[in-house]
């Protein structure tokens, strides 16, 4: 379904035209009625030879409802530049086209009207002056039809002319992300509230659950029209009237937007974007700092323009700039928006919006300059591509929602991305390739550096480096892990991480005070001493008596017990064959057989159920495997 919108200035016949076209009357207020001119939006619909409704939006052409023709350019496919004969190409003739070209429509027909008032030289002269105007553009060669809505002249032409760019346009994408602009909100008796816009992005349905934006309501679809048919569901392109359940109509405005419910949209207070300066604006300077009226949507609002890295923009001049809103914007990339001074009016420019959702930040940053730079393009592998830089990492289902990219779009891009080594995906994640870089150098260096405060240890545990890398989502932390692991940079045992070949490398120093350590264990036999004693002793460190467990030269038992590793295995011998003679053990049977008192007993007989050696039934021990 495709929609066409007039444009052109006051008075020129925009309204005539569209009844001649559809029989339909678009002045729906009493004051546009009194007056004799289109104030607000209107509406109409024609169908074509083809058999295809096409939507037409009739916008005011008076300069001081500029905002009501910019909302109704909202999600128009083509536009009908509508010109007096008699009074050429004025003031609005150039605003509105302007307009059209900074919204990037890229079809159109431009119709003379009022030709039964005028001379056939007044009507060539009015065309040469419309070619010229055309003639750097990118509607060199547009169709110009001479229409007399009075006679009827010309009437079929302009039908054939829309018909015959139907099949050059492209039809709107369904991308599972519907989307509507509020242009009228009203109440209809035994309904309630009613809201009309451009559907585009997706379907609506009928029962269909629904957020309005900016309040996040939810709401649900309890009828639906298209073209003032009941349909049960609703198209990208068409023309949509939804009466709404459970909201109030004084709760709704123009500019509000009606989002399915997944994905949930986002908004925020800062826009990047690029923009672009109209020649037309002669002796007119863009201030960095200055507040500008944008339009985007159906929504108006006002925002503080930052330039990147210049005081003045000047006509004619692009420039990457980032807006600030008082209050939150829904936009997508790649959404136009039009940019006005409010004094004197006037419509200075326009743009595309390149990242909905920044941070606030400063042009001073390079890397951000860049990104957006890269942007530009609008190439989807770039957008994924910046965007993971901008975040670092991201999960998958979060990347560019607020996009007109389809989610199986951006799936498949980012999964292709990774196979080209550009980005890390994990399961749920995607990650930039230097943030990536970045973290394992982190992690190896904090390896190293455990290495060089503890040159006795053979490895850490994996806590020690969570605790360095806390800001990692869990799964992001467990795949570098991993990671490490299969290319073989660190080996793991026991929960304790190393490096594949490292060898300890004892000072002699502290390898003299191990031997000091060892002969004091072997001193005390009978009596173990607990590991505080040892280091009173010797003045050694614990760092020395794990690394002697590391290398099982001694035993530590519960409560510090040390016992030298050769008479901890004669211990076990002896029990193991006293158990295997008599079946099982008891305490006082321990005491007898070591020559221990309980205090050490206790520790020794624990850690040779840890080491499941023995199993205690009651006061007894039995060997766990016979």
């Amino acid at each position: 379904m495709f929609v066409f919108g007039t444009a052109g200035h006051i008075d020129h016949g925009k309204t005539a035209l569209i009844y001649s076209l559809t029989s339909m009357d678009t002045d729906r207020l009493p004051e546009e009625k009194r007056r004799g001119m289109t104030i607000d939006l209107g509406f109409a619909w024609t169908k074509l030879s083809t058999g295809e409704t096409v939507g037409i939006v009739d916008v005011p052409g008076h300069e001081n409802l500029i905002k009501n023709m910019i909302a109704g350019t909202t999600g128009i496919d083509a536009f009908i530049l509508v010109i007096d004969a008699n009074e050429g190409w004025m003031p609005q003739t150039e605003e509105h086209f302007q307009i059209m070209n900074l919204l990037n429509i890229q079809f159109g027909i431009i119709v003379i009207t009022k030709i039964d008032l005028v001379n056939n030289d007044r009507i060539s002269l009015v065309e040469k002056q419309i070619r010229v105007k055309m003639a750097d553009t990118l509607f060199s060669n547009i169709p110009i039809i001479k229409v007399s809505t009075i006679n009827n002249i010309g009437i079929d032409q302009v039908k054939s002319s829309i018909q015959n760019l139907i099949p050059k346009m492209q039809v709107k994408k369904d991308i599972g992300k519907p989307r509507l602009s509020i242009d009228r909100v009203f109440s209809m008796k035994g309904s309630g509230t009613v809201i009309t816009g451009t559907l585009i992005n997706g379907k609506f349905h009928k029962g269909m659950e629904i957020m309005i934006f900016p309040n996040y309501r939810k709401s649900r679809i309890r009828n639906l029209q298209a073209y003032k048919e009941e349909v049960k569901e609703a198209l990208p392109g068409s023309r949509v009237a939804i009466n709404l359940a459970g909201i109030e109509k004084n709760t709704l405005h123009r500019g509000d937007i009606v989002f399915g419910m997944k994905p949930v949209i986002q908004a925020g207070r800062y826009i990047d974007a690029q923009v672009y300066l109209l020649s037309q604006t002669e002796h007119f300077q863009l201030k960095n700092g200055a507040n500008l009226d944008f339009y985007c949507g159906t929504k108006e609002v006002v925002a503080k323009i930052i330039l990147n890295k210049k005081k003045y923009l000047s006509p004619s001049e692009k420039c990457l700039v980032q807006f600030r809103f008082n209050e939150p914007i829904a936009a997508f990339l790649k959404d136009r928006f039009i940019l006005r001074i409010p004094s004197p009016p006037q419509t200075i420019g326009g743009g595309i919006i390149l990242d909905p959702q920044p941070k606030k930040h400063s042009f001073k940053d390079n890397d951000i300059v860049n990104q957006l730079l890269r942007r530009v393009t609008l190439k989807l592998k770039t957008i994924i591509l910046t965007e993971i830089e901008k975040y670092k990492y991201i999960k998958k289902d979060e990347l560019l929602i607020n996009s007109h990219h389809s989610q199986k779009e951006i799936y498949e891009t980012q999964e292709q991305l990774g196979k080209e080594g550009k980005i890390i995906v994990t399961d749920s994640f995607l990650i930039d390739r230097l943030f990536w870089q970045e973290q394992i150098g982190k992690f190896k260096n904090q390896l190293d550096n455990e290495y060089r405060i503890h040159p006795l240890e053979k490895g850490f545990p994996l806590s020690r480096f969570q605790g360095s890398l806390y800001y990692l989502p869990q799964e992001i932390f467990s795949f570098l892990f991993t990671s490490q692991i299969i290319t073989k940079k660190i080996i793991v045992e026991n929960g304790i991480i190393s490096l594949p070949y490292h060898q300890v490398k004892i000072p002699p120093e502290k390898e003299k005070m191990m031997i000091k350590m060892l002969h004091s264990i072997q001193a005390h036999r009978a009596n173990p001493l607990n590991e505080k004693s040892i280091l009173l002793q010797t003045g050694s460190t614990k760092e020395m008596i794990r690394y002697l467990i590391q290398e099982e030269k001694i035993i530590k038992l519960n409560e510090g017990i040390l016992l030298e590793k050769n008479q901890y295995d004669t211990i076990k011998k002896k029990l193991i064959n006293f158990l295997k003679k008599n079946g099982s053990i008891s305490i006082s049977e321990v005491r007898t057989l070591l020559g221990f008192s309980r205090k050490y007993i206790i520790p020794l007989l624990t850690k040779m159920d840890e080491d499941n050696i023995t199993i205690r039934q009651g006061n007894f021990r039995t060997l766990k495997y016979k």
